[in-house]
């Protein structure tokens, strides 16, 4: 017991075992190894016997080991379980996974962070460019929630990062295809792609939805697509009415055999999974600016806005639950703001005319 010497590695170290009276008067084994000299270990046992005495070295915490990559294990089936865009935690994850993943969790900084997104914007994304702001906002977004749930199952004694901001880049894209521009589009683009973009320009509807649309789902008599909660991204019902435009373009969809969705691949029997390099080549023929599959989305809800819908009944066709994102597809422009005045124009007018006419009526009597 006390100070003694022993090899380990072909290397000669020092260690304390004792044990130490507390202040209730019993008593506590003692060891701490590793000490380089006989000093420093005498050292060692004399602070470790004060503390004990005075109560404080059985009250120390050891540093949380967990890596961020074993708390995202931990954490994957909570967002899996509680939130709708759980599949876009995980895409996120596998940046964060790759780049911080062997990280001690309680030893991440700022320093941490930023080094993170300075390594994220050196690389290219599936389109051509570097990550937006927006997207490691939401990397490191996701980073923080992961910690905050870790601290508050007692894997972490604080989030590390708690106090490290986000860019908050405003990072919305506007753009909105008018009908004119859809129709050149849509006359540009293959065969096969044309129905597809028409049902989502003309219903809102999310690409998933769209692509795994099923003709089970169709109400042809009612012209509507009746989505059940396990088919949307929100995890709620939902009943899509359908233009006689898009009644048409899947009333001619050739029904294959034993066929379950309605835009089939006939090369795999199975929907169709990318939509991006078709529309590409359409964009490109139609002579377009870049337009996304999700941009077909954003101008449905502006345009049916637009024709004077209550922006509830666009919500309900679209799907958006909350105002907040509803708000990130309905683009407000500058014809907006003219075409608002001229309805207060219109409306002031016809007020001051009825106004006219009752004064007359009252200097008749």
């Amino acid at each position: 017991m006390g100070v003694s010497k022993y090899v380990a590695r072909k290397k000669t170290w020092w260690r304390v075992d004792s044990y130490a009276t507390l202040p209730d008067g019993s008593t506590k084994r003692i060891r701490c190894g590793h000490i380089p000299t006989r000093q420093q270990a005498e050292a060692m046992e004399h602070k470790l016997l004060a503390e004990a005495y005075e109560g404080r070295f059985f009250d120390r915490q050891k540093e949380p080991t967990a890596t961020v990559r074993q708390l995202w294990a931990e954490y994957e089936p909570i967002t899996r379980r509680d939130n709708d865009s759980w599949q876009s935690d995980v895409g996120r994850a596998a940046h964060v996974m790759r780049l911080l993943g062997d990280c001690r969790a309680s030893r991440l900084t700022r320093g941490d962070v930023e080094a993170y997104r300075t390594k994220r914007q050196a690389e290219t994304t599936r389109r051509g460019g570097a990550p937006s702001p927006g997207t490691l906002d939401r990397e490191v977004e996701l980073l923080k929630r992961l910690l905050n749930y870790a601290a508050a199952c007692g894997r972490l004694t604080q989030n590390p990062i708690a106090h490290v901001k986000l860019l908050r880049v405003p990072n919305v894209r506007r753009v909105v295809l008018d009908e004119e521009a859809f129709q050149r589009l849509h006359a540009k683009a293959e065969a096969w792609v044309r129905p597809i973009l028409l049902t989502a320009f003309d219903t809102g509807m999310r690409k998933s939805e769209v692509l795994n649309l099923r003709w089970s789902q169709l109400d042809l008599k009612a012209g509507a697509v009746r989505l059940e909660a396990e088919d949307t991204k929100t995890d709620e019902p939902r009943v899509v009415y359908l233009t006689e435009r898009v009644l048409e373009a899947i009333a001619a969809q050739p029904r294959l055999l034993h066929a379950e969705f309605v835009f089939v691949n006939p090369a795999t029997g199975r929907p169709w999974q990318d939509l991006q390099g078709a529309l590409e080549r359409a964009r490109k023929a139609a002579g377009l600016d870049g337009v996304w599959v999700h941009d077909l989305r954003r101008s449905f809800v502006t345009l049916a806005r637009r024709s004077g819908l209550p922006e509830s009944v666009v919500a309900r066709f679209s799907g958006h639950r909350t105002a907040a994102v509803f708000k990130r597809y309905n683009i407000v422009e500058e014809q907006d703001l003219k075409a608002a005045v001229q309805v207060l124009n219109r409306t002031r007018k016809a007020a001051e005319e009825q106004s006219g006419q009752d004064l007359d009526t009252v200097d008749q009597k």
